[in-house]
């Protein structure tokens, strides 16, 4: 069974403070797991956390073609 995580721990992870762990708890319900007044989390709450936050890749964008239709007018 792998150690539950503090807070402070779990921050270093997302490389945020622990004031912003603590707000972001909070306000966006992290999953965790309370002992008396102890926030701890486990792995898949770490894991839950992680693809709540996981953002897909932008799609490619390609450069328009700009002045295509200038060009041909001059080559006539």
């Amino acid at each position: 069974m792998d150690p539950l995580k503090t807070i402070g721990e779990v921050a270093a992870l997302f490389n945020i403070s622990r004031s912003t762990a603590y707000r972001l708890k909070k306000s966006d319900s992290w999953p965790c797991h309370l002992f008396g007044t102890e926030i701890r989390f486990s792995a898949e709450d770490v894991a839950a956390i992680q693809a709540k936050y996981a953002q897909t890749p932008a799609p490619d964008r390609r450069a328009p073609r700009i002045g295509t239709r200038a060009n041909r007018r001059n080559q006539k």
